[in-house]
């Protein structure tokens, strides 16, 4: 049976008591921590919850939570659902009763570390409708990247995977060269489009390697999977295309440029906030060796 198959048994598992009610997938919506709002779709295989990546398929960045804290599987014998504490520092809770395990039923509220997650069963509106939810905290209008909380969580977990499994991090900080001058003497609209259009771009260049976000203002920040050699060759096409790029709004045209400072994950940078103190730091170097270059 393919993975396709299992989920929609398991889909029908779930509303076996209800034929006649639209179908109804399961999944975890995030109602309170980091990730609020985020739903997670229940796999036929089940769900192991916990902060180490390597070992869980969902990832929580809570320091309350264990490595492995609990799971969420299927009970094949009546169709529900069920979460199993994993020996969890902090306990597994249902509705504010520690449980060792427990069947779920709609709505329940799973308390794991800082984190509370909530049982649900969604039709195709619902998903669709938690879907624009989720798109409009997550990703900044204006540019498409994401926006800096999210993007926050999402290093968190690579940092830590790279750490563990001594994998590839470099971090970039990006910075508009001008923009001011193009706000003074063109308009905020047109500093709008060229902030825009940046994004356009260093999305485009990051997306097969990583993840980028709009860190605020004309500042943009992003981390690629990828050595320092790799990292430099995607900050050089940014660069060189932002270069070359004509802005055009109602006729006037402008051109910018943007300055990037790299810096790599080693062992002497304990946490994401020393990885990005390192990376505003090469970014400054840029600035200061005159702008419209990539630093290290």
């Amino acid at each position: 049976m393919s993975e396709a198959d299992k989920q929609t048994a398991v889909s029908i598992a779930v509303q076996s008591r209800e034929p006649d009610r639209i179908r109804r997938t399961p999944g975890l919506v995030v109602v309170h921590g980091a990730e609020i709002g985020r739903r997670h779709p229940l796999p036929a295989g089940g769900l192991v919850i916990g902060r180490d990546p390597l070992q869980v398929g969902l990832v929580l960045a809570d320091p309350a939570v264990s490595a492995r804290h609990c799971a969420v599987e299927l009970e094949a014998e009546n169709g529900a659902f069920r979460v199993a504490d994993l020996g969890s520092r902090n306990g597994t809770y249902v509705n504010g009763e520690k449980v060792a395990e427990r069947t779920l039923v709609e709505g329940d509220k799973i308390f794991v570390g800082e984190t509370v997650l909530r049982f649900s069963l969604q039709d195709a509106i619902e998903e669709s409708f938690h879907a624009q939810i989720e798109t409009l905290m997550n990703v900044d209008a204006l540019t498409g990247l994401l926006v800096k909380r999210a993007f926050d969580l999402e290093l968190a977990r690579s940092f830590e995977t790279a750490r563990r499994t001594g994998g590839a991090l470099v971090l970039l900080m990006m910075d508009l060269d001008g923009l001011k001058s193009i706000n003074d003497n063109r308009g905020h609209q047109m500093g709008s489009l060229c902030i825009a259009e940046v994004g356009k771009i260093i999305g485009h260049e990051i997306a097969p390697v990583g993840r980028a976000c709009r860190y605020g203002g004309d500042e943009f920040i992003a981390y690629v999977e990828v050595d320092e050699a790799g990292a430099a060759q995607v900050a050089e096409r940014v660069r060189a295309r932002v270069e070359s790029f004509e802005f055009i709004r109602d006729g006037v045209r402008v051109h910018s440029t943007i300055s990037i400072g790299l810096a790599e994950l080693h062992g002497g940078l304990a946490t994401p906030d020393h990885l990005l103190q390192a990376a505003d730091e090469a970014l400054y170097r840029a600035k200061r060796a005159g702008r419209n270059r990539v630093a290290r």
